[in-house]
């Protein structure tokens, strides 16, 4: 049997991509991040779920050693998940899981390595910021020159210019199967920062007593959670996507403001995942033009594209409320389009990546039996 072994963090639907690449292999997706989780997939459907444990290591240290620890973490994990054996293909996002990808292939527990480029950090900010970023990106573009295959979530992303065989990956939106009924809630995925501009979106919730959902956690939430309306929930960090899509079936719209639109901002170069996870379940979403993606919502009407000021985004949230139907039936039509060329991409790169894999394979049998 084929297996397919990825080692990821949390919060581009690695399970919509595991589920998709299960259907040419055995797929054992391991989690790495705020949340620490695993689960095999086979032919579609996952065949084994195991326990949410909370990440240990803090994001200071992680910061601190770059991530080093989480190498040997990730190289553990997947002789503990994956049994020891060997897999036709690794999937990694980050180069720290991608160290830990190259390293088995060098060892001969895998055949090929992919690497998934999430995000690119702009160099700027204070001095040892730019250092930091300066020596992740550098680490990146190491190990996405040594990978087989580079895959990034937008074509802004720089660093996977260096791999000559670089791709663009779309991600897979789920189909949560929501229903239009009971739309009166606010949805919010991350983890905040100043630049999230969630304080505004406390101030919309309070004037119009709308009910907000927050998903995710961060210092700068704690700091300003006292200004959020009475009735919002705060559910914290969470991997459990049943828990999310059901709050999520009560919201009529999601928040995606970012006030750093520019290419100084590292949401320029990605994607926000947030959407994927909004779409899901049929939320339009409230976003700035940030990101390449962007421009898919706002040429599909399955959200409002505004500017990061308080008018605009008030106005693109009672305009989502009021007319929330057509919303809805965009996002469908959006979700059928553009998971359809999901599905041609892992059929074209996974197909081609396992059928080369299992070549070579038997050419080595072959050698060896000469």
């Amino acid at each position: 049997m084929k297996k397919i072994v990825m080692l990821v963090g949390i919060g581009n639907n690695d399970r919509g991509s595991a589920r998709l690449a299960s259907e040419f292999a055995q797929t054992v997706l391991v989690q790495d991040g705020p949340i620490n989780h695993h689960e095999v997939w086979e032919n579609g459907v996952r065949t084994f779920n195991g326990p949410e444990i909370p990440g240990r290591e803090s994001r200071l240290l992680e910061g601190l050693t770059f991530g080093m620890f989480g190498i040997a973490r990730n190289i553990s994990w997947y002789h503990q998940f994956a049994h020891g054996e060997r897999c036709d293909l690794v999937i990694t996002s980050a180069y720290v899981q991608t160290v830990a990808g190259l390293w088995l292939r060098a060892t001969g527990k895998t055949r090929k390595v992919v690497c998934i480029v999430s995000d690119y950090l702009p160099p700027t900010g204070k001095f040892s910021v730019r250092i930091h970023r300066r020596i992740t990106g550098f680490l990146t573009r190491l190990v996405a020159r040594f990978s087989d295959e580079v895959w990034a979530v937008s074509p802004r992303i720089p660093t996977v210019k260096v791999n000559p065989q670089n791709f663009v990956l779309p991600l897979l939106i789920d189909d949560n199967q929501t229903t239009a009924d009971m739309r009166d809630e606010i949805g919010y995925i991350g983890f905040p920062t100043p630049d999230h501009a969630i304080d505004v979106l406390f101030e919309i919730c309070r004037k119009h007593g709308f009910k907000l959902n927050v998903f995710g956690d961060s210092p700068y939430l704690q700091s300003i959670k006292h200004l959020a309306p009475r009735n919002a929930i705060f559910h914290g960090i969470t991997n459990d996507n049943i828990k999310i899509g059901q709050v999520l079936s009560r919201c009529f719209c999601g928040y995606a403001v970012y006030r750093n639109t520019g290419p100084l901002n590292y949401s320029y170069f990605g994607v926000p995942s947030k959407c994927l996870q909004l779409f899901a379940s049929n939320v339009p979403v409230v976003t700035t033009n940030t990101a390449h993606f962007t421009q898919s919502i706002a040429s599909s009407g399955a959200g409002c594209v505004v500017e990061p000021v308080r008018e605009q985004i008030e106005s693109a949230i009672l305009d989502i409320r009021a007319h929330f139907p057509v919303y809805y039936a965009a996002i469908n039509r959006f979700r059928e389009k553009w998971n359809t060329d999901v599905r041609q991409f892992h059929r074209e790169r996974i197909g081609a990546l396992l059928e080369t894999s299992v070549s070579l394979s038997a050419v080595q049998i072959t050698g060896n039996d000469l």
